[in-house]
């Protein structure tokens, strides 16, 4: 499903899926700001998307557009692509951003958290990837931003299959990266360290701040410090920098 909330003559537009959540609302206001074209996804929260896709055109006077899509089914992801496609068939850059974290012990996760876990964060970028392609292809330019994680890098007690699926997404990246550089393609990921969204709201506030103090810049990143990447890594700014997976995570690795 997708609202058209303003559509103007064309500008450059960006893609950010996950865009109702912490980081997914500051990749949205960053772009925003720079005067692009939005395409925002999300699975639940449309309400919450709607307010900020308004927020968004009163504060920066850009053309929104925001859809609903269960991106870990590849009918509900092509669906979506299709009716991007129809109102702006050049979009400029896409953002993969949503996910799903899940802690367990492996022995206690089954096979369907397995499969939702992947289909989510990985299989979702995979479907995305693929579907924004041959527009990128054909103009022979475009980024594409994964937004990873920095247990993708090393692994997480408790988070296997979230780790698995973010190293699956480490992997995909560097070796699309390599693939459509040729084509003037760039293709990059953020392997976010502990980002100050309601994702870490599991923890208390004495976790909170146990964690904080394992961090050498002892704190948790802000949404803004990642969008602000995403936006260095979308630009020309940029543009001998591909298939890399770059940590931010203020140093805790």
């Amino acid at each position: 499903m997708i609202r058209r909330l303003i559509l103007k003559d064309h500008i450059s537009s960006v893609i950010i899926t996950g865009a109702s959540g912490g980081i997914g609302q500051a990749l949205a206001r960053r772009f925003a700001r720079e005067g692009y074209r939005l395409f925002l996804h999300a699975c639940r929260h449309m309400d919450l998307l709607q307010q900020q896709a308004q927020d968004l055109i009163l504060k920066y006077g850009v053309p929104v557009f925001t859809l609903q899509a269960d991106l870990s089914h590849y009918a509900d992801l092509h669906q979506m692509f299709q009716t991007i496609l129809q109102e702006d068939p050049a979009p400029d850059c896409l953002i993969n951003n949503a996910g799903i974290s899940f802690f367990s012990l492996l022995q206690d996760a089954q096979e369907a958290d397995w499969d939702r876990v992947m289909n989510t964060n990985a299989k979702s970028v995979f479907g995305c990837c693929k579907e924004v392609l041959p527009s990128m292809l054909r103009r022979h330019e475009g980024s594409i931003i994964n937004i990873s994680s920095m247990w993708g890098c090393v692994g997480a007690s408790m988070e296997t299959l979230y780790s698995a699926s973010k190293g699956a997404v480490n992997a995909f990246t560097r070796a699309l990266g390599k693939e459509v550089a040729p084509s003037g393609i760039r293709v990059n990921a953020i392997a976010c360290g502990v980002i100050d969204t309601p994702m870490n709201d599991v923890l208390n506030p004495e976790e909170k701040q146990s964690l904080a103090q394992d961090i050498p810049l002892g704190r948790f990143a802000l949404p803004i410090e990642v969008a602000d990447l995403a936006w260095y890594l979308a630009g020309s700014q940029s543009s001998y920098l591909t298939a890399q997976v770059i940590s931010l995570d203020g140093g805790y690795l």
